[in-house]
């Protein structure tokens, strides 16, 4: 009778032996999916970058027009500033000129044509409006009364040197002009002894001053 033995440790055995206490490392794992975050990461990141670019043109575009306007501002009131002191020495320069030539508030004819012309030529009108009030505030003696005064200045100064000669008679074109006159040689004509003067006129548009004694 034959035996067969049956040898476990026959590599060829078809039976497989499981160690149930080994470690389960070396299970096959399942691989996880590994989330994709970088097209998020590059979205984001485009999105930032536009805001920024957005925001420094922003910027920039109102620096410029601040700037721009207060340029424009700076010329504007330069402008204002160069034409008021343009003004202003103009009407220095007529001032001086009248004031140069008035003489105890009165302008002879001629210096009143010269500063005149200076009026008419001025360009603008509120310096001009501020020439003429100026100059319509100094007084022009006219041809007569200039007249009149040299006559009774040359009659007072023979008067003051030749003091018989208030025993004649002094003839002028008005009577204002002999009272003046009479007034401004009192002194000389009570020293001379004469005590009163009379008036008269001679029918042709002259009076007659007399002194009494």
């Amino acid at each position: 009778m034959e035996v067969f033995q049956l040898n476990n440790q026959d590599p060829k055995s078809r039976v497989q032996r499981y160690n149930f206490n080994a470690d389960d490392q070396h299970l096959p794992r399942r691989r996880r999916r590994q989330r994709r975050w970088w097209p998020w990461i590059m979205t984001l990141l485009t999105l930032t970058i536009a805001v920024v670019l957005v925001l420094v043109i922003n910027t920039h575009k109102s620096s410029s027009s601040s700037d721009t306007a207060t340029a424009s501002s700076a010329e504007s009131s330069l402008a204002t500033n160069s034409s008021s002191t343009s003004k202003q020495s103009a009407y220095d320069q007529f001032e001086a000129k009248y004031r140069k030539y008035l003489t105890n508030g009165t302008l002879t004819a001629a210096q009143q044509q010269k500063l005149q012309a200076i009026v008419n030529a001025e360009s603008n009108s509120a310096t001009q409006a501020r020439e003429q009030k100026l100059l319509d505030q100094a007084k022009v003696p006219k041809a007569s009364e200039t007249s009149s005064s040299a006559t009774e200045q040359s009659s007072a100064a023979k008067s003051s040197s030749n003091p018989t000669s208030f025993g004649t008679t002094h003839t002028f074109s008005s009577v204002n002009d002999a009272q003046n006159w009479a007034q401004a040689s009192k002194n000389q004509w009570l020293q001379a002894g004469y005590s009163t003067y009379t008036i008269t006129s001679d029918g042709q548009g002259n009076y007659n001053l007399q002194f009494v004694r």
